[in-house]
């Protein structure tokens, strides 16, 4: 999905800094002369997630903090029911609060901090939440496109072995043929 996903961030690819995830990834960069700021391998299976996530989120708040970057966006491969494998954008930092429905009570709600202080607390939750949220659909994605190769790979297989086991079924019949012809050209010579 890395080609999918270099080809969604294609117009922002010159003047930003690129975190890369995943050695196919770091891979199709190299191949089309990106030279990433930072890159780490994907996390191999589901418990190591959280663990990656900290990791990009102490690499991109090292960016942040030294005012390298304003502005992150993320981009994942996410798996859709109905079309397939897509490319998700959306912004991490700033916080784009339009992700998040309005609140359907009235009454505000009770908080023990100041609505700035809450808020620097629950930024970096967020940001952790969102990387954790990306990884596992990056993750998800892979996983059934793997599925779905290996799924075509079966078919593909059962196909050819169809075709082979007819083949040699017919070889078989012109060998019992030629056989059952020889046989009796014999026992005519005999008589």
């Amino acid at each position: 999905f890395s080609e999918r996903v270099f080809d969604a961030a294609a117009q922002d690819l010159d003047h930003a800094t690129l975190f890369i995830v995943g050695t196919r990834g770091a891979t199709v960069a190299h191949e089309r002369g990106i030279e990433p700021a930072w890159s780490a391998p994907m996390a191999a299976h589901v418990d190591a997630i959280p663990s990656f996530a900290n990791r990009l989120a102490d690499a991109l708040y090292g960016y942040v903090a030294t005012g390298a970057v304003a502005e992150i966006d993320i981009l994942f491969s996410r798996s859709a029911t109905s079309s397939g494998i897509q490319v998700d954008r959306h912004s991490l930092l700033p916080i784009d609060f339009g992700r998040f429905g309005r609140p359907k009570q009235i009454q505000a709600p009770l908080i023990s901090f100041s609505p700035h202080a809450l808020l620097e607390r629950l930024a970096p939750e967020y940001v952790y939440a969102q990387l954790c949220e990306a990884a596992m659909h990056a993750f998800a994605a892979e996983n059934e496109a793997r599925m779905i190769a290996m799924l075509a790979a079966k078919t593909n297989i059962e196909t050819k072995l169809a075709a082979l086991s007819r083949r040699e079924r017919q070889l078989r019949q012109q060998e019992i043929t030629t056989e059952v012809v020889e046989l009796a050209a014999g026992a005519e010579a005999m008589r």
